[in-house]
C-alpha cells in the first residue's frame, strides 16, 4: 500500500509540499520583481530628471551670463538668443564652456541629491564612507584603469579613423583647449577632474548601484556601466566608458563606497589633461612625463591583470530568486527606463546626422 501512488500518506505529504515550496518560490519573484521594477523605475525617473534639470540649469545660466557679458535681456529659447551666442566668440571659448559645465553639472547634482532624498527617501550618505584598506585598492585599480582606457582609446582611434576613410564622421567629444589663458586651465582642472569625478560617480556608481544592488550585484554594476556609457551621447566615449564603469561599478560593490572609484576616477582625468596641455603652452617636456606615466602603468597593469586574471570577474549575484534574464529585463523596461533610453536612442541619432550631413 505505501508504495501505491505517490507513497502513501508520507509521499502525499511530499507532493504538497513540493507544491507549497513551489508557491513559495512563485510569490518570492513576484515580490522581487515587483520591488526591483519599484527600484529601476526611481532610477529612471531620477536619470530623465536630471537630463531635465541639467537643461533647465543651463538655460537660465545662459541668460545670466548674456545679460551679464552682453547687457542683452532674451529668453533664453529661440533664434534671437541663439543667434545671440553665435555671434559671439566668448561663448565657444574654453573658459565658457568648462565654467558652464562646472556650474550646470553642480547645481543639477545636488538638485538631484536632493530631490532623491526628500522626494524619494534615499539615504546615499553611507556611500562616501572612507575605510582601512580603500588606499591599497586606489593604488591596485589605477595602473589596470590606465591599461584598459589607452587600449581602448587606442583601438576606438583606429576604428574612428577607418570609417573617417570612408567619408563617415562619427561624432566625438572635444575637450582641447582654444584658448592659452589662466582661466581656461583652471575651470577644465575644476570641471574635468574634481567636479565631473564627484558628480558621474556619486549618480552612476553611488545612486545607480545603490537601487539595483540589492536585485543582483552584477545585474547592478552592468546596467550602472551602461548607463554610464550611453550618456556621454557619442559612441567612441561610450565604449570606453561602459568598459571604464564595469572596473569602477566592480570596486564600488566591492568596498561598498565610491570613494576609491572617486579617487581613480580624478587620476584618470588629470592625466588625461596633460597632453591637452603640452599642446597649448608647447611644452614637450610634459609629453614625456604622460608616456613615462602610460609605460608605467601599462606595465603595472600587465602583472596586476596577468597576477589576478583568475579573481578578476564581476560580483556575483546572490540570494536572488528572479532568474538573470527575468531580472535584466525588469530592471532594463519598466516605463521610466524606457523613456531614458528612447530619450539617449535619438541624442545619437540626431548627432549622428548632424555629423554627415
Amino acid at each position: 500500500m505505501d508504495n501505491f501512488g505517490y507513497g502513501g500518506f508520507g509521499g502525499f505529504n511530499n507532493f504538497n509540499n513540493m507544491n507549497n515550496y513551489d508557491y513559495q518560490l512563485y510569490a518570492a519573484r513576484m515580490n522581487e520583481r515587483k520591488l526591483l521594477k519599484k527600484n529601476a523605475s526611481i532610477l529612471g525617473v531620477l536619470l530623465l530628471l536630471y537630463e531635465l534639470l541639467c537643461y533647465v540649469v543651463g538655460r537660465v545660466t545662459l541668460f545670466i551670463i548674456v545679460y551679464i557679458h552682453s547687457g542683452v535681456l532674451a529668453f533664453p529659447i529661440g533664434s534671437r538668443f541663439n543667434h545671440i551666442l553665435r555671434d559671439d566668440d566668448f561663448y565657444f571659448s574654453t573658459t565658457m564652456n568648462m565654467g558652464f559645465s562646472c556650474i550646470v553639472v553642480g547645481v543639477a547634482v545636488i538638485a538631484l541629491l536632493l530631490i532623491a532624498r526628500i522626494g524619494f527617501k534615499i539615504d546615499l550618505t553611507h556611500i562616501y564612507r572612507f575605510e582601512k584598506g580603500q588606499g591599497k585598492t586606489i593604488a591596485v585599480c589605477f595602473p589596470a584603469v590606465m591599461l584598459t582606457n589607452l587600449a581602448l582609446a587606442t583601438i576606438i582611434g583606429l576604428v574612428v579613423s577607418y570609417l573617417s576613410s570612408y567619408g563617415i564622421t562619427v561624432p566625438q567629444a572635444d575637450f582641447s583647449y582654444n584658448e592659452l589663458t589662466a582661466s581656461a586651465f583652471a575651470t577644465q582642472i575644476i570641471y574635468g577632474v574634481i567636479i565631473a569625478p564627484i558628480a558621474e560617480e556619486t549618480l552612476y556608481r553611488g545612486l545607480a548601484i545603490h537601487l539595483l544592488k540589492p536585485y543582483g550585484k552584477g545585474m547592478a554594476v552592468i546596467i550602472s556601466s551602461l548607463v554610464f556609457g550611453l550618456m556621454h551621447e557619442n559612441i567612441p566615449q561610450a565604449v570606453n566608458a561602459f568598459c571604464f564603469g564595469l572596473v569602477m561599478g566592480t570596486i564600488t560593490v566591492s568596498c561598498n563606497s565610491v570613494v576609491p572609484t572617486i579617487v581613480v576616477h580624478m587620476l584618470n582625468n588629470a592625466l588625461a589633461q596633460i597632453p591637452d596641455i603640452a599642446d597649448v603652452i608647447g611644452a614637450d617636456a610634459l609629453y614625456q612625463v604622460y608616456y613615462a606615466i602610460a609605460i608605467l602603468s601599462l606595465v603595472i597593469g600587465l602583472y596586476i591583470i596577468f597576477a589576478n586574471h583568475r579573481k578578476i570577474r564581476l560580483p556575483k549575484d546572490e540570494n536572488c530568486v528572479m532568474m538573470k534574464g527575468e531580472r535584466y529585463k525588469t530592471a532594463m523596461l519598466c516605463m521610466p527606463m524606457v523613456f531614458y533610453w528612447l530619450y539617449l536612442a535619438y541624442q545619437y541619432i540626431s548627432s549622428f546626422i548632424y555629423a554627415n550631413i
